[in-house]
């Protein structure tokens, strides 16, 4: 799974490929776990095989946030920590049985630095991943949250049907109780 979504950046020869790959190590963790803790430093890029991260932040009020739910086929790092080495206030934790690759600083900076083919390809990976949050940004802004709601239930089916209900809301910047209302008005139509 992580060599096709190598493969879908772009052609890599086969040496830098297992190169790459070869410094990939699999990880898995159990429902509830934290990957990531308050005031941690992000030192790894994440690649979900299977299951879904639910990475949360608190407000000022005490109440969870929704930053982002993480599932299968993505590649995901708490960006502004691992690039700058901060600590992060944020936490993630496995909502579900996650399997996924890890890639660490050491290893990253690692094969950056091994030859100009792998380091163009990291900095078109990281610039398509930020791309695509800006897009997604900016496709979210102008939704409604039932419009939110159906393309989520579109594009990402498997996530509707395995995260809690409170966490998509969270994540559509909704109420559980209007998610309900919406959900009740499609089922109704």
């Amino acid at each position: 799974m992580l060599y096709e979504y190598f493969r879908s950046f772009g052609a890599l020869s086969k040496p830098n490929m297992d190169f790459l790959l070869g410094h990939c190590k699999e990880r898995e963790i159990s429902k509830g776990t934290k990957l990531i803790e308050p005031n941690q430093k992000v030192d790894s890029v994440y690649f979900l095989e299977e299951g879904f991260l639910h990475y949360y932040a608190y407000n000022e009020h005490g109440e969870r946030i929704t930053l982002n739910v993480v599932g299968p086929n993505h590649c995901w790092t708490v960006m502004d920590s691992f690039i700058n080495e901060l600590p992060t206030s944020d936490e993630c934790a496995a909502i579900n049985h996650v399997s996924f690759c890890e890639l660490k600083r050491t290893d990253y900076l690692t094969i950056k630095a091994k030859n100009k083919e792998l380091g163009d390809f990291i900095q078109t990976i990281v610039e398509q991943i930020l791309s695509a949050k800006v897009i997604e940004a900016n496709k979210k802004s102008s939704m409604s949250i039932e419009q939110r709601y159906l393309d989520l239930l579109y594009t990402k089916p498997k996530m509707v049907q395995e995260v809690p209900v409170h966490i998509i809301a969270s994540l559509l910047g909704t109420s559980r109780e209007t998610l309900h209302r919406i959900r009740r008005k499609l089922t109704a139509a």
